[in-house]
């Protein structure tokens, strides 16, 4: 079988579970993904995936076929890599929405300013783009564990702290002092219990009020004094009508990554990109550690 545009379709049908999940994303009907797979079978003269009720599962010439269509996608990648301009051109930038609400959006802005020559996309998404298939080039993620297979830097260490609008500070002064009063809570439906263990030893009379699954909600919830938000150091303290309370202790949080394709690592466009992103991240420390250095004791100084 010599017709890539067949091993699109093996490859989206795999990555997505079945024939449906593989024409919502190739932007096809799923009588045209059926027919390409028809087709497969035929020329290779062997059934490529069985019909479970999950959806359909790779036999193994399937799997067989799956492999050498990602070394063919991988080759004609590189190919599109290795005749990419260095220096000009497209360079699509992915993160967390929430992450573009920091100082990042006027480093981007800074950036495009200083090389007009890039046309640079910024994509806020949830999803992990894959770099693999160049989605992204340049991916900036919050994560303890980067992917293996990618290249880059940390960019920062992250601490987490407790914020709430001021009039629920005022109004909770005892509870926040420890005394077990109790106090609302804003839990996030990704936490396998209702409060992360640590949250009951810094409030002790915490309770869940809301339970919300994304965090910008969250900060308008708690803005609205619906309940103390655990959040990273970098979105509280940039949300409107949150405060840090600052009596709590500080915790430890994922760091932020800035991750490339290997193939890209050297290119010219994607070197300035890191090297411009690296050092306005520096500046921002204390944005992220909520400290701007160490006193003569090892002890963080907290920024004003």
């Amino acid at each position: 079988m010599q017709d890539w545009d067949v091993f699109r379709y093996l490859l989206a049908i795999h990555r997505h579970g079945g024939l449906s999940g593989a024409a919502r994303v190739l932007g096809v009907s799923h009588a045209t993904v059926s027919r390409q797979l028809d087709r497969a079978e035929a020329q290779l003269g062997a059934k490529l995936f069985d019909r479970m009720p999950g959806g359909l599962s790779a036999t193994d010439a399937g799997d067989s076929a799956v492999a050498r269509a990602e070394a063919i996608e991988a080759e004609l990648i590189g190919l599109d890599l290795a005749l990419t301009p260095e220096e000009e051109g497209p360079l699509a930038i992915t993160m967390p929405p929430l992450l573009a609400t920091t100082h990042l959006a006027a480093d981007l802005r800074d950036f495009a300013t200083a090389n007009p020559r890039i046309s640079l996309s910024v994509l806020t998404d949830n999803r992990v783009f894959d770099l693999h298939r160049r989605e992204a080039d340049l991916a900036i993620r919050v994560t303890r564990a980067p992917t293996e297979s990618l290249w880059g830097r940390k960019l920062t260490d992250q601490r987490v702290g407790y914020f709430a609008s001021p009039d629920l500070i005022d109004a909770h002064a005892a509870a926040l002092a420890g005394s077990g009063d109790p106090i609302p809570f804003i839990s996030f439906t990704a936490w396998k219990g209702p409060l992360l263990a640590e949250i009951p030893e810094a409030l002790p009379g915490a309770f869940v009020n809301v339970t919300c699954d994304d965090m910008s909600a969250a900060m308008g919830l708690a803005a609205t004094g619906m309940g103390v938000v655990r959040s990273a150091l970098c979105i509280g303290s940039v949300a409107p009508g949150l405060r840090l309370i600052e009596t709590l202790p500080l915790g430890s949080y994922a760091p932020i990554w800035m991750l490339t394709h290997p193939d890209l690592r050297r290119a010219l466009k994607i070197r300035r990109a890191m090297r411009f992103l690296a050092d306005r991240y520096a500046q921002a420390s204390a944005l992220y550690l909520g400290e701007s250095g160490v006193d003569e004791k090892g002890g963080p100084i907290r920024p004003p």
